[in-house]
């Protein structure tokens, strides 16, 4: 067996020992990078964060303007420092307003994302500055002048980079001085910067928890709205109600405040034409109020209302003013105060009489105004005293009364209170108007029965006499008349007249005349005596008067005619001169005269009421006398049709009568026979 000396030995061993240290450094070097990568389901809390800083420390602070301020070179090492989630009136500037500036210093590592800069609603106005260069979507148009409500705003500020570096903020500030004396200037608190798609999720967090705050103002500008729609088509289904008008009116403008408000949480405007929008509203809504109090509860015009009214007309006077700087806030929320006081005295005054006195839609008003109104007193005393400083503790139990299911205040409680009370008091009308309409239809069917009985649907047939009438009334039931009356010796009275008025009152006016003229016929054929007769029986039983005309017409043609104030007839297409007493009802001393005139064979004597002439168009033109004396040549159909199709506005009756070419008086018999066919009609 051969023998190798050791020298062959070591090299072997060395290439051994090489291999092994290979093996050890690549199992050393993937256990490392095992040890890097997490496991499946592990997250790294350090290494996974997104990178948000709140601001809210220490700035380098100058009260101030100088455009110089902006460069990041400049040495601000000499300017004191300031808190920047306090506003400098709490930190030794009080009441001071005008320029100031903020600086800070932000430290960016290496390979940092987008990042982007979070500026909170602020009552001042500012510029952003990034190493000297303005932002151009994170500042105002212009400092100084008037103030303006910002919300919150968002501003890219640089692209990735792979190199630490720093960076320079400036903020100018610009403060309005009417607000120094109670509205902290320059910034307090909450801006951010960081991520920019963290920034993006933080602001729409923000606007979303702004709105969830604002879930009561939004809940009542929706009703009110609806409520404003309901109130008003209530009023186009009853014009006369006009406190729907009123209602929805005031309410309408209280929506439209309640949006405006919203509007100015979520977008840039100005403070001053803000609030000159405001009070336009709001003084609509106001005066809409009033005018819905008077007509719902029948409110007085005593001095109480008279103060109010002036106290109203005042009120734009204080704003107006104080546009021009010569009132301070806190004079002009006290003016404002003392202004609205007497609306809300009278308001209660005037809920709590009515309710006293027992009226059904004040009981149902009165918790919900007395705190509505109480609420308001105390929320505008609450502003007086913060500005004045003589209050600055929570006012969260009336703010903020409760956070569930959202946050609402008292304010809202009592707003919310009025309108269900008001949906009451609509629901409690609607029934309270309904079961009167039944009721009254109920009457105008009796009325109208009545009045069918009243007004003969079959003329009596009168030898030698064509005849035809028409009634067309302009309502459920009317307020004219006509009657034609056979007499035993051949004669007929014909009897046409109109009752001041419509509807129930004309309808029982009317059933008063025909009773007493049939009554009255059987004693005497006289038409100035039967009108004589009527009006002696209207006197103190009718609230207005009756024109009446009456023609009696004998066999051979003589007509005998006497008239109460109505028209005169038309003899072939010409108005018959006549004597005119006055309307029956009016005087007790009233007479009435007598005319006679001979009717020609086929002559045509047309009689009608005022309802032909006063017929109106749609622009508003009469139809006439002209016009009803050029139809009244034609047929009772005619001209009623002629009349209504050129618009009706009141009851229409004709009446025509045409002698026959060869008119006999009739026998004894024939006298008989139509005598006993009018008492059959007429039973």
């Amino acid at each position: 067996m051969e023998v190798h000396p050791p020298e062959h030995r070591i090299p072997r061993r060395r290439k051994c020992l090489g291999r092994l240290l290979i093996l050890c450094s690549i199992l050393f070097g993937v256990a490392l990078a095992s040890a890097q990568q997490p496991s499946p389901a592990t997250f790294d809390l350090d290494k996974g964060r997104e990178v948000m800083l709140v601001l809210d420390d220490l700035w380098r602070f100058h009260p101030g303007d100088d455009p110089r301020w902006a460069d990041p070179a400049l040495n601000d090492s000499a300017w004191p420092l300031l808190l920047s989630d306090k506003s400098w009136s709490e930190q030794g500037y009080k009441d001071m307003s005008g320029y100031a500036w903020y600086r800070a210093r932000v430290l960016v590592p290496a390979g940092e994302k987008p990042l982007a800069l979070y500026i909170p609603r602020t009552n001042s106005k500012f510029q952003v500055f990034v190493n000297g260069k303005p932002l151009d979507h994170c500042r105002d148009e212009e400092l100084g002048g008037t103030p303006v409500s910002s919300p919150p705003i968002v501003c890219t500020l640089l692209t990735q980079t792979q190199r630490a570096h720093a960076i320079t903020l400036a903020v100018r500030v610009w403060h309005w001085p009417r607000w120094a004396t109670y509205f902290g200037g320059g910034m307090t608190g909450g801006i951010r910067i960081g991520d920019a798609a963290l920034i993006q999720r933080y602001n729409t967090a923000a606007v979303n928890t702004t709105s969830w705050n604002n879930v009561s103002q939004i809940i009542l500008a929706i009703l009110e709205g609806l409520a404003a729609i309901a109130s008003l088509a209530f009023f186009a289904l009853r014009p006369r109600e006009r406190e729907y008008l009123w209602f929805g009116i005031m309410i309408a403008f209280s929506a439209m405040f309640r949006a405006w408000a919203i509007h100015s949480y979520f977008h840039y405007h100005g403070i001053i034409r803000g609030e000159l929008v405001g009070e336009l509203i709001d003084l609509i809504s106001i005066a809409a109020a009033v005018v819905f109090y008077c007509t719902l509860l029948r409110g007085r015009r005593n001095w109480l209302f008279w103060a109010m009214v002036v106290s109203r007309i005042l009120d734009p006077l204080p704003y107006a003013v104080g546009e021009t700087g010569s009132l301070s806030v806190a004079v002009l929320n006290e003016v404002n105060l003392l202004l609205f006081i007497p609306f809300v005295v009278w308001v209660v005054a005037l809920v709590i009489r009515r309710a006293v006195e027992g009226y059904q839609d004040a009981r149902l008003l009165l918790v919900p105004v007395f705190l509505g109104q109480v609420s308001w007193i105390f929320s505008l005393s609450l502003r007086i005293a913060f500005v004045l400083g003589w209050y600055r503790g929570p006012a969260a139990w009336f703010s903020a009364t409760s956070k569930w299911p959202f946050p609402w205040n008292m304010t809202n409680l009592a707003d919310a209170l009025f309108l269900l009370a008001m949906l009451a008091i609509l629901i409690y009308r609607f029934n309270r108007t309904s079961a009167h309409e039944e009721r009254l239809a109920s009457e105008l069917a009796s009325a109208r029965a009545v009045q069918q009985i009243l007004i003969p649907e079959t003329i009596p047939q009168l030898p030698g006499l064509n005849i035809e009438t028409v009634y067309r009334p302009a309502s459920e039931v009317g307020g004219d008349l006509f009657q034609i009356l056979p007499a035993d010796s051949g004669s007929a009275l014909v009897v046409i007249g109109d009752v001041s008025g419509k509807g129930m009152p004309a309808a029982m006016t009317v059933s008063l005349i025909v009773g007493t003229l049939r009554t009255l016929a059987e004693f005497s054929d006289s038409p100035a005596e039967i009108l004589r007769g009527l009006n002696r029986r209207l006197i103190g039983r009718s609230s207005g008067f009756t024109t009446c005309l009456i023609l009696r017409l004998e066999p051979d043609g003589t007509c005998v005619i006497a008239n109460a104030g109505h028209l005169a007839p038309y003899v072939n297409g010409e108005e018959l001169p006549l004597d005119c007493g006055l309307p029956l009802g009016i005087s007790e001393d009233a007479s009435y005269e007598e005319t006679t005139f001979e009717l020609d064979d086929d002559a045509r004597i047309t009689l009608l009421t005022d309802g032909v002439i006063e017929a109106r168009s749609c622009t508003g033109e009469l139809f006439g006398f002209d016009r009803t004396a050029a139809a009244s040549a034609q047929s009772a159909e005619h001209i009623a049709n002629t009349a209504q199709q050129f618009g009706q506005e009141d009851d229409i009756t004709v009446l025509t009568l045409q002698r026959a070419p060869s008119f006999e008086v009739p026998t004894p018999q024939e006298k008989g026979r139509d005598h006993a066919m009018f008492r059959t009609l007429e039973a």
